[in-house]
């Protein structure tokens, strides 16, 4: 929470075995757990294992993203360098 997806990332390369999760699983826990963005004051997800180049010239400047607005879950990008306390990286590790 409150970390750039820059920074979040780097953190989960230093942990043994972590890994950022991407849109497609976030947004499958979304479908099978919808209570997990009910109310603006939930923590809103990052995608730290996805990465976005807005113009298609190969800068990935940008990552997706989960929010909660006007009463409905957001699917958006949002600037990689950018900290937010509402947001926070979801990451994942593989089973021993």
């Amino acid at each position: 929470r409150g970390r750039s997806v820059r920074r979040a990332r780097v953190i989960i390369e230093d942990t043994a075995h972590e890994f950022g999760l991407g849109a497609f699983a976030i947004g499958s826990m979304l479908l099978t757990h919808p209570i997990r963005l009910k109310h603006y004051d939930d923590l809103w997800i990052d995608c730290a294992g996805d990465e976005w180049s807005p113009d298609g010239v190969g800068v990935f400047s940008r990552s997706p993203d989960f929010s909660f607005r006007d009463g409905e879950v957001w699917f958006g990008t949002s600037v990689v360098g950018f900290a937010f306390d509402d947001y926070g990286a979801a990451s994942g590790f593989p089973p021993q």
